[in-house]
């Protein structure tokens, strides 16, 4: 397979099955930075089941099938720890529901600042910084001692998209952020997107 040097994210005939049975593909796409790609399809028609492949976590008896390219390195054959290394560095996610991203037992803070530690490896107190500055341009006052169970699905949500791009991925896989919120939330989760500096695969 031939991939553009400038395609941050390629996939050629991916397909998942059960079994037997074909759940979804074949599909194929290439994102290029800055680009942005919008799948649509109604519920059940395997836009989970796309970002799932691509992530490597797909569940049960699942398995995928395809090529994956993520800025030039092949990554569907890849054993299953290599893959997971990718998280947060490569690419990233912003489920459906904010609450399945975020630690139900960490308060707010803590999980965004870890990802700044951890994964971006900022000092203690640079990571701090970053993390004031993530919750101050989200509106996220007040947030940070709260558990995720006790946040506002909108508010949720912008806790799960500050802990998601803390790591500077250049990919974000979103699988219907906005799916669930009234009109008023759907916006502010759009703008959200529409501010990532980098490239968004945006499932929905």
């Amino acid at each position: 397979m031939t991939v553009s040097n400038q395609a941050a994210i390629s996939v050629e005939a991916l397909r998942v099955f059960a079994g037997q049975n074909t759940l979804l593909g074949p599909i194929g796409f290439h994102v290029h930075e800055g680009g942005t790609l919008v799948i649509i399809g109604e519920t059940g028609a395997g836009k989970s089941l796309a970002v799932q492949a691509i992530l490597g976590t797909l569940h049960g008896n699942l398995r995928a099938e395809g090529q994956i390219t993520i800025n030039g390195l092949g990554v569907d054959s890849l054993k299953p720890k290599a893959r997971a290394s990718l998280w947060g560095k490569e690419l990233t996610t912003l489920p459906q529901e904010p609450w399945r991203a975020l630690d139900p037992l960490m308060r707010s803070r803590p999980q965004v600042h870890e990802t700044h530690r951890f994964v971006t490896c900022l000092p203690k107190q640079a990571a701090g910084a970053a993390t004031d500055r993530a919750f101050d341009s989200l509106s996220l006052h007040g947030a940070e001692r709260h558990l995720p169970s006790t946040l506002s699905g909108g508010m949720a949500q912008r806790v799960a998209f500050a802990a998601a791009t803390a790591g500077g991925a250049p990919i974000l896989l979103a699988d219907e952020p906005t799916k669930g919120l009234d009109t008023v939330l759907h916006a502010k989760v759009v703008s959200l997107l529409a501010q990532v500096p980098k490239q968004v695969a945006h499932l929905s």
